[in-house]
């Protein structure tokens, strides 16, 4: 795992209006786009960790409610994925401790390697907070509102060339309770 040894100040990645991506998908006049971010130095630059040598890619993920009159409910928890071709699963959740995490607070205990392991996790503590204040949060969109978020998809490259991977996107109408399903494929 490549962790950035910069300190912990990283820029907001910047977000355009739904309509300015390339692959958007509007039903019940709710717009979506989904844009992986690729470039191990980009997730670098917004994150501090290379989360492709993790197995993950970052997906922005923008949500623009064009209705007048509605109100969409986005629960993050039911935001599915699947590799192309295979039945969906459920989002890894970032904010839960790593294999790292555990390793440095098994060895914090150990006296030599205690200062070592607090400064580590001091560090591992600021990236999770970072990616934490970036993921996509549950949220309701008003009419004529947006969210965005990243939600951290697991990934598999074949070379230098990743899978494709389809996203369902779950809503619920606030009025009827009505679930729409947006699909993205990147």
């Amino acid at each position: 795992m490549v962790i950035s040894c910069v300190a912990a100040s990283f820029p907001e990645y910047p977000v355009k209006p739904v309509t300015e991506y390339a692959n958007v998908v509007t039903k019940s006049g709710l717009a979506a786009a989904a844009l992986p971010m690729e470039d191990p130095r980009d997730q670098l630059k917004y994150f501090g960790i290379d989360f492709k040598s993790r197995g993950y890619v970052p997906v922005l993920l923008v949500l623009e409610n064009q209705t007048a009159t509605d109100s969409f409910l986005l629960g993050k928890e039911g935001l599915m994925y699947s590799p192309a071709g295979h039945s969906g699963s459920a989002l890894a959740n970032p904010s839960r401790p790593s294999r790292e995490d555990k390793t440095l607070a098994v060895a914090s205990y150990l006296p030599y390697y205690g200062i070592m392991a607090a400064a580590m996790a001091s560090k591992y503590k600021e990236l999770r907070q970072n990616v934490l204040k970036s993921e996509l949060q549950s949220t309701t969109i008003s009419p004529g509102t947006s969210a965005h978020g990243f939600i951290f998809v697991p990934a598999h490259w074949q070379h230098s060339l990743r899978g494709k991977i389809n996203l369902s996107v779950p809503l619920k109408l606030s009025e009827s309770g009505e679930t729409v399903i947006i699909d993205l494929a990147f």
